[in-house]
């Protein structure tokens, strides 16, 4: 096993587990590096002696691996308990999976070198098919959304800007008043945010601003699925919950510029069982996987 932490000295070698083994949508090399949850965090890339990988970030007491292993599915949790086995060994006190699929929780609990906690969350993943997704909403299931985006337009000008065009205090400013607005929530990870937009959303291929009524209030950005160039990952959708309805006219602005940019797919990003899933199956999607956060310690 061996251990690399410059990523960018690095990055073809990374990059061509991805090619090979990459699968989910966050095995994006740039939004793992942007991921990280504290500043003090190392993105790091751990290689197995068979040429897999496995994306994780270093902090001080705990190493955190950010979605499956870049390695056949059947042998994820094998890699993570190797992975566990070694950073124990070099004192690290808890190694966290976030978001792995819900197969490697049950396999990791088998392992008696491993103390595996709790699961902390589960998350569910769904995929939208595009190719019959019908932009002016019909059916009574969709009336809803449709009523809210014909007052929204209505009463409201809407402009979808390239993010280039912007200072980037404007977009720091979005993520500082999405997370004021949310802030009774737990967890608000806002640091991969702002670390997209001072890199210039560097690994996307689109990074918009919404502009409504002249006022920057949101921003939409994502990528193609690894391997699978015909799926779009609509990874970030942000907005400042100013106005009445915002949330629903970022889903349809994204979903629009998704499906006049002739994808077949479009993952919705994992969700936990609640109102936001709700709100996405509405839209007709199927739920591909599930997947589990949890921590492993020493035994």
């Amino acid at each position: 096993m061996k251990i690399y932490e410059n990523i960018e000295s690095e990055r073809e070698r990374i990059q061509n587990c991805i090619q090979k083994y990459g699968w989910t949508s966050d095995h994006n090399l740039d939004w793992f590096v942007y991921g990280k949850i504290k500043k003090d965090g190392i993105p790091t890339f751990v290689e197995f002696d068979d040429m897999s990988g496995l994306l994780v970030h270093r902090y001080s007491n705990e190493w955190r691996i950010w979605s499956d292993p870049l390695c056949n599915k059947e042998n994820a949790s094998e890699k993570i308990s190797e992975f566990s086995q070694y950073a124990f060994k070099e004192g690290v006190g808890r190694v966290w999976c976030d978001d792995v699929s819900d197969v490697i929780y049950p396999e990791l609990i088998k392992n008696n070198y491993l103390k595996i906690e709790d699961i902390y969350y589960s998350l569910s993943w769904p995929i939208l098919n595009m190719e019959t997704y019908d932009l002016n909403l019909p059916g009574g299931n969709l009336k809803e959304i449709r009523n809210a985006r014909n007052k929204f337009y209505r009463e409201h000008t809407l402009k979808s800007v390239d993010s280039i065009e912007f200072d980037k205090k404007n977009l720091h400013e979005i993520v500082e008043n999405w997370k004021k607005a949310i802030s009774a929530k737990e967890d608000i990870y806002d640091l991969k945010y702002h670390n997209a937009i001072e890199n210039n959303f560097k690994g996307f291929i689109t990074a918009r601003v919404l502009v409504v009524d002249g006022n920057p209030v949101g921003f939409n950005a994502g990528y193609e699925v690894p391997n699978n160039p015909s799926r779009f990952a609509g990874v970030i959708g942000i907005h400042d919950y100013s106005i009445k309805d915002l949330g629903v006219i970022s889903w349809l602005e994204d979903l629009e510029w998704i499906k006049k940019h002739n994808y077949k797919e479009v993952d919705l990003q994992g969700t936990e069982n609640n109102q936001e899933l709700k709100f996405k199956m509405q839209f007709g999607p199927i739920i591909e996987r599930k997947t589990d956060c949890f921590s492993i310690i020493r035994r």
